[in-house]
C-alpha cells in the first residue's frame, strides 16, 4: 500500500480516533508494524522520521493498549496484533467510552430535567437487528444512512428504503464496491468506513460488527442524534459521488 494512501486514510480515521484519545502517531505507527512486520524501534524510528525517544512512547502506548507486542530483548522488537484482534479492542474500547459518557454526563444531567424528557439507550442483538432497521426506517421523513457491510442490505432494506425515498430525504453512503441504483436517494461512495448506522430526526442505530456478529446501539437521546448527524455529515463531505447517484 503506497505510503499516500495510508496518510490519506490516517487523515480520515484520525480525527474519530482522537474522541477514544488515540492519537494520529500511535495509528501511524500501527499500521506501519502491520504492513512491514516485526521491527525494532530504532528501525521504526528511522523508517518513519520520528525521534527515537517518541518513537519509545509511542511504542509503549500502543503496548498499553495490546495493539502491539514487545519480542526478545536486546534489541526487543514489536510486532502489531492482527486487524481483527484490533477491532475486538477498539469495540471495548467504544464500549467503555460510551458507558463512561452515559455514567458521567447524560445521568447526572437528566436527573435534573423534568421526568417528560426521557430518552432510551438499547443495545439490538444481532437476531434482532433487520427488525430494528425496518422499525428505524419506518418514522420520519429525512433519512441519513451509512452502511459499510452488504449482509445489511437484503431485499426488505432496500425495498424499504426505496419506499421512504418517494416522500423523504435520504442521503445513503456505501463503498465502492456496492452496486446500488436507488431511484431518489442521494448515494455517495465512501471506503473503510467505521461500521454503519442510520440517523433519524428523533434517533439514530449504530452497527458495529464483533468479529464475526453484528449488533447494534439504538437511541433517541437528542445529544447523541446531534452528535450522530455532524459526524455523518462529515464524512458525507468526503465521500464521493457515486456514478449512479440520482
Amino acid at each position: 500500500m503506497e505510503n499516500s494512501t495510508i496518510e490519506d486514510l490516517l487523515a480520515r480515521v484520525s480525527k474519530f480516533a482522537s474522541i477514544l484519545g488515540i492519537s494520529r502517531s500511535e495509528l501511524r505507527v500501527y499500521s506501519f508494524l502491520l504492513l512491514e512486520g516485526q521491527m525494532t524501534a530504532r528501525d521504526v524510528s528511522k523508517k518513519l522520521s520520528i525521534s527515537y525517544t517518541k518513537i519509545y512512547t509511542i511504542l509503549s502506548k500502543l503496548e498499553e493498549r495490546g495493539w502491539i507486542k514487545k519480542l526478545g530483548k536486546k534489541p526487543a522488537v514489536y510486532e502489531a496484533i492482527s486487524l481483527r484482534d484490533l477491532w475486538s479492542s477498539v469495540k471495548r474500547l467504544i464500549e467503555i467510552k460510551v458507558n463512561e459518557f452515559e455514567k458521567e454526563f447524560i445521568e447526572p444531567l437528566s436527573s435534573i430535567l423534568p421526568t417528560s424528557s426521557t430518552y432510551n439507550v438499547i443495545l439490538i442483538p444481532s437476531s434482532k437487528l433487520k427488525e430494528t432497521i425496518i422499525n428505524t426506517l419506518s418514522d420520519g421523513n429525512k433519512f441519513l444512512i451509512a452502511i459499510s457491510f452488504q449482509e445489511l442490505l437484503d431485499e426488505n432494506v432496500i425495498e424499504t428504503i426505496k419506499v421512504k425515498a418517494f416522500h423523504s430525504t435520504v442521503k445513503l453512503i456505501v463503498p465502492d464496491s456496492f452496486g446500488l441504483e436507488l431511484p431518489g436517494v442521494e448515494i455517495k461512495k465512501l471506503n473503510n468506513m467505521f461500521g454503519s448506522g442510520i440517523i433519524t430526526s428523533s434517533s439514530v442505530l449504530l452497527i458495529l460488527r464483533n468479529v464475526d456478529k453484528l449488533s447494534g446501539l439504538l437511541s433517541n437521546h437528542k445529544y447523541i442524534v446531534d452528535i450522530a448527524s455532524v459526524y455523518f455529515n462529515h464524512i458525507w463531505e468526503q465521500a464521493s459521488k457515486g456514478a449512479n447517484t440520482l
